[in-house]
């Protein structure tokens, strides 16, 4: 469970890298979006090749939202597998193979 908690976090953090590339670094910066289009007149909106207002509004959204759910979800599992790797490394000192070692591989965070 634990292995597969790594690979999910692993994957959430590139999904979470994508998606703050396309809006920024900060969440607020897809509030400032929103903020922007809304004071938009139509026009300026098609200059700058948006045709619907409305539906950037909600992709903006559904985009923050995602960024915001990937870094909570990451940040719970984080808090399991360091849990257990604490609790790993105590027993590790009694002879115990290490988990992190998988096929002569070093795994990694």
């Amino acid at each position: 469970m634990i292995f597969e908690y790594i690979a999910l976090i692993k994957i959430a953090i590139k999904a979470i890298k994508k998606v703050k590339e396309e809006l920024g670094e900060m969440p607020e910066d897809a509030t400032r979006i929103i903020q922007f289009l809304n004071s938009k007149k139509k026009y300026e909106l098609q200059e700058l090749d948006i045709e619907d207002r409305k539906e950037t509004i909600r992709k903006v959204l559904s985009k923050r939202n995602l960024m915001l759910n990937l870094e909570d979800k990451c940040q719970n599992m984080q808090v399991v597998v360091d849990i257990f790797m604490a609790k790993f490394q105590i027993l590790g000192g009694k002879g115990l193979p290490s988990p992190l070692v998988v096929k002569d591989k070093i795994m990694t965070r």
